[in-house]
């Protein structure tokens, strides 16, 4: 009756680490999500010379990274959320200097630090070992 009762404490504190570890992965995926497909979008009307139409919407992105970046920063490393300030930094700078090549260069990394961030997170073995 006793390791019943151990059992069962071990299935309940494994069960909700999974739970948490699933509720973590669904809002990072979320938040990668949009912001992958924002930034694929301010690359397309760059390429399309829309530079205003970009220009907007990159400062939409930058604001609701703002809040993201919040709530993110419980589960995810500091170290790859700043990573991820200091692109959105640089591309808001080269924005100001006109420079479209420089854009694309940083969105470029933008996209390969996103993709970076939600691959490290995932539960894998890998990741565990």
């Amino acid at each position: 009756m006793r390791f019943l009762r151990e059992y069962l404490i071990i299935i309940i504190l494994l069960s909700f680490i999974f739970l948490m570890e699933y509720l973590t992965s669904q809002s990072l995926a979320e938040a990668t999500s949009w912001m992958r497909d924002a930034v694929i979008g301010i690359e397309t009307k760059m390429k399309e010379k829309q530079e205003s139409q970009a220009q907007q919407e990159f400062y939409e992105l930058k604001d609701k990274w703002k809040q993201k970046a919040e709530s993110l920063a419980l589960f995810v490393e500091h170290n790859e959320l700043e990573k991820v300030s200091n692109d959105i930094v640089i591309i808001e700078s080269n924005f100001e200097t006109n420079e479209t090549e420089k854009i694309l260069e940083n969105i470029a990394e933008l996209k390969f630090m996103l993709e970076h961030i939600e691959e490290k997170n995932q539960l894998k073995l890998k990741n565990i070992f």
